[in-house]
């Protein structure tokens, strides 16, 4: 196992943070680009990040786990996000996704490959796995909101 790139990781909140913070004015704006407005991706990432930190911390404490996953659209529609300041949402995925740094920081070698079975079936992933792919999630996302951005600016 390696160690994972907390610096990258980091710079990679840093950055989109600083990119959603951008796009206050266009937060709700549904275009062609995607089905959902910036404001359901950014909830979306934070139920991401939710969901995920349970996994990073119970996959630390027992070798395997069975656990559910989530269906975003639900817990999107429930998440209350459509009130909230925009600005106050965005913060709070930064600074989560701040608190994960640390959660994945202090994660030891030997829980690396303690797995996580999705309660539906599929395939078990380990906890490397989950961490890498959590932050390749997040690339996805910030692709999908630039392409709203940019037929949005057009």
């Amino acid at each position: 196992m390696r160690p994972f790139p907390l610096d990258t990781y980091l710079k990679q909140i840093t950055g989109f943070y600083e990119f959603l913070a951008g796009l206050e004015d266009i937060a709700d704006t549904l275009t062609s680009a995607d089905t959902w407005t910036i404001r359901n991706h950014v909830a979306h990432l934070i139920d991401s990040a939710s969901n995920n930190h349970q996994r990073f911390v119970r996959l630390q404490l027992s070798s395997s786990i069975v656990f559910p996953g989530y269906e975003a659209e639900p817990w999107v529609s429930v998440s209350g996000i459509k009130q909230m300041d925009f600005g106050q949402l965005i913060l709070l995925w930064k600074l989560y996704n701040e608190y994960l740094l640390e959660v994945i920081r202090t994660i030891p070698d030997d829980c690396l490959l303690h797995t996580w079975q999705p309660e539906t079936g599929g395939t078990p992933r380990t906890l490397d796995f989950l961490v890498q792919d959590y932050y390749a999630h997040m690339r996805i996302h910030e692709k999908m909101i630039g392409k709203i951005a940019e037929a949005c600016f057009r």
